[in-house]
């Protein structure tokens, strides 16, 4: 554990001991905020301290009621009650002040509840009472019955049962979920299907959810549409869908998997192979592990004999997981003799397993992918791209030939998707020029992204830019410098293109090279901040000139239309601002429209932030604004605001220059700057007169708030 973690972990500990009850709250809060966040993948930095956070919910709970005391304990319990912890979830649901700890209280009863054993019976009457509570509002008594969904008593079962009876329609279909789970359905099939017919059409998506599970099962995985034709299979399938018990499943299930119907063999494959099959109907799992060499021979024995409407089931069984080096052959035949679509797909996946594993691959096989990549009438979803997928990763950079060869004969997205694999290989570094001209052709819009990525930003290198996306530029020497820079180097090579772009005349260029020298994925990821340097004073010159200037033709950039010239320049003045003070002060006095005025008054307040004094030039160019009659009264007050905020004391004399403005706002914005403790004394008498120069009514906030200030400096 780093010193960090140790110290975090000591702060924590500290505030759970903690005599105050707010500081434990908190303390019991972050938790729960960090157990929260493990839902997106990340661990929960306080769970080794889970102990003492259950210990300090405890102690809570034994507490009278403070703030939200209870309910930050019991979320917390939500999570870690254990069950001895019932009784005291049980005092604070019976005594819960309001809606908030009644909620976590039924939460963290169902975390107590399941957690075992003889569950605390007065918790249990508590519940049930609320569920049965006809005076409760439904949500609150579907929440109680949640607390209840993981307790096997019979009790709770009659009690649900009895639920499904209500008038509530919500509170019935709920109950009605509860009950059509595999293992309750056994006994109440009959009771949800007659439920499930009565619902009327719109009663929401669990009602459907329940209708697909109680009145339809898993039926298979690939003949959703059939029907077997044998009543004795028939009858074997509904109990392999619906059992009654885990014996008369596995029988279901055998009776299938060794008839001679291919389609009840495919069921029966599908049935094992599925995670919504025999696992999630048994109640023991246990033996289902034991069918499985069987499973794998039926399913070989199905590829060798002419049971072709089970094949695509037995591959998808197969897999790349359960390959033999003997596969080969079986998929050799397969793949000579179907035209479906769907059993290329799985023969294809199937050879994974087969190429991956083999020191020598088979060149059959290999040559048997191939063609599948070129040949017309095979689908590409599914059984090309997976195909080139299976190809690349098997056999590494002995795929080049065909994946080459993808790249220049293919379809287009057949070319993408082979360049996408390329690249993973390292092909590109092998054949960039073959893969280079393919993705010049492809201009900036390819003709298919495989997992989203962009197999032109692969080939080439990102980014392309931020604000000019998709703009090719026409001139040769040009388009060269632009894919120097997005190669994943930087030496001189790199500098000397970066000022080509920035020297042209070329709008569009130029703002593609200043994305590139602000950007943190440009310049400074391919060489660190020292990658900025030796263009910083062309990149300052740039600046300046395009925030002087109206902005460009709107058709330049595909996304941020007119807007993509000062938008990037200002992207790149946010990196410089805060130590080229006179560049800032510059931009702020010649802003060319109010767009790009607000934006610049946004740097100036981030400069501000982190600034110990303010440069006098950017006082001076900010007071100019603020006394412009012909700048936009809102932007004249955001000036002053900025003035106001201003580290030091430069501001002083710019914002009394602003007093004298004609206009009220900007007087009263202007004269609230000056109200410091170390300033106000100077400036009374201006101040008092303005004051009394103003309305009673319907005046800016800031005339208020100058008033009040001047009578309590007074007093």
């Amino acid at each position: 554990m780093s010193d960090g973690e140790k110290s975090r972990l000591g702060e924590f500990s500290a505030r759970l001991e903690s005599d105050d009850i707010d500081v434990v709250r908190e303390a019991l809060d972050s938790y729960q905020s960090a157990q929260a966040d493990t839902r997106w993948g990340v661990d929960n930095p306080y769970w080794p301290l889970a102990n003492e956070a259950r210990f300090a919910a405890r102690d809570l709970l034994r507490q009278p009621p403070s703030g939200r005391s209870h309910s930050s304990a019991l979320t917390v319990l939500w999570h870690l009650a254990e069950e001895e912890d019932a009784g005291l979830i049980a005092d604070a649901l019976e005594g819960a002040p309001d809606a908030e700890v009644r909620e976590m209280a039924l939460l963290a009863a169902g975390t107590a509840l399941a957690e075992g054993g003889e569950p605390n019976r007065r918790l249990l009457a508590l519940i049930t009472a609320m569920v049965l509570d006809e005076g409760l509002a439904v949500r609150d008594r579907r929440d109680a019955m949640q607390a209840l969904d993981d307790v096997d008593l019979p009790e709770v079962e009659d009690l649900i049962v009895r639920l499904t009876e209500s008038s509530e329609l919500e509170l019935q279909v709920y109950a009605a979920g509860c009950l059509a789970t595999p293992l309750r359905l056994r006994v109440h099939r009959d009771r949800v299907t007659r439920l499930a017919k009565s619902w009327p059409k719109g009663a929401g998506w669990e009602a459907e959810h329940i209708r697909r599970q109680a009145l339809e099962g898993f039926h298979s995985t690939y003949w959703k549409d059939t029907e077997l034709d044998d009543p004795v299979l028939r009858k074997a399938h509904d109990e392999l869908m619906f059992p009654l018990s885990d014996e008369g499943c596995l029988r279901a299930f055998a009776t299938l998997l060794r008839s001679e119907d291919p389609v009840a063999v495919g069921i029966a494959i599908d049935h094992y192979e599925s995670s919504e099959g025999l696992r999630h109907v048994l109640e023991d799992e246990e033996p289902v592990e034991t069918y499985l060499p069987e499973v794998l021979a039926r399913a070989r024995e199905v590829l060798r004999r002419p049971m072709s409407p089970a094949e695509v089931s037995a591959l998808n069984m197969i897999g790349a997981r359960h390959t033999e080096p003997g596969d080969a052959e079986l998929l050799l035949d397969v793949l000579l003799r179907t035209d479906s679509d769907a059993v290329r797909k799985e023969a294809v996946w199937m050879a994974y397993g087969v190429l991956d594993e083999a020191e020598v691959k088979d060149e059959r096989l290999v040559a048997a992918l191939g063609d599948l990549v070129f040949d017309p009438s095979v689908g590409f979803y599914g059984t090309k791209e997976t195909a080139i997928r299976v190809l690349a990763d098997s056999l590494g950079a002995d795929a080049d030939g065909i994946l080459l060869r993808a790249i220049r004969e293919g379809e287009p997205k057949v070319q993408a998707h082979a360049a996408y694999y390329l690249v993973r290989t390292g092909g590109v570094d092998r054949h960039r020029a073959i893969v280079e001209e393919v993705a010049e052709s492809w201009g900036d819009r390819p003709p298919h992204r495989p997992w989203g990525q962009d197999p032109v930003e692969l080939i080439f290198g990102k980014p392309h830019s931020v604000h000019w996306e998709g703009h090719r530029l026409t001139d040769p020497g040009l388009y060269r410098a632009h894919k120097r820079l997005r190669a994943p180097t930087v030496d001189e090579s790199y500098h000397r293109a970066l000022r080509t772009l920035l020297e042209s005349d070329d709008q569009a260029a130029v703002g593609i090279a200043l994305d590139h020298w602000w950007s943190p994925d440009g310049a400074v990821k391919r060489g660190g901040e020292e990658a900025r340097e030796p263009e910083r004073s062309l990149v300052l010159d740039r600046i300046r000139e395009v925030l002087r200037q109206p902005p460009p033709p709107a058709g330049l950039s595909r996304m941020y239309g007119p807007d993509a010239m000062h938008l990037t320049a200002l992207s790149a003045l946010d990196v410089v601002a805060a130590e080229e003070p006179s560049l800032l002060a510059e931009v702020v006095e010649a802003a060319a429209s109010d767009h790009v005025r607000e934006r610049v008054l946004d740097v100036v307040e981030a400069v501000f932030k982190d600034a110990e004094d303010t440069d006098l030039r950017i006082v001076e160019a900010l007071g100019k604004i603020a006394c412009d009659p012909n700048v936009p009264l809102n932007d004249r007050v955001r000036a002053l605001e900025l003035l106001d905020e201003s580290p030091g004391t430069n501001s002083v004399e710019a914002l009394v220059r602003a007093t004298r403005c004609p206009e009220m706002e900007v007087q009263a914005a202007a004269a609230w700057g000056l109200m410091w403790e170390e300033v106000i004394e100077d400036h009374r008498p201006l101040l008092e007169e303005l004051s009394a120069s103003w309305p009673v009514e319907d005046a800016p906030w800031e005339v208020t708030r100058v008033r009040e200030s001047l009578n309590a400096t007074e007093e």
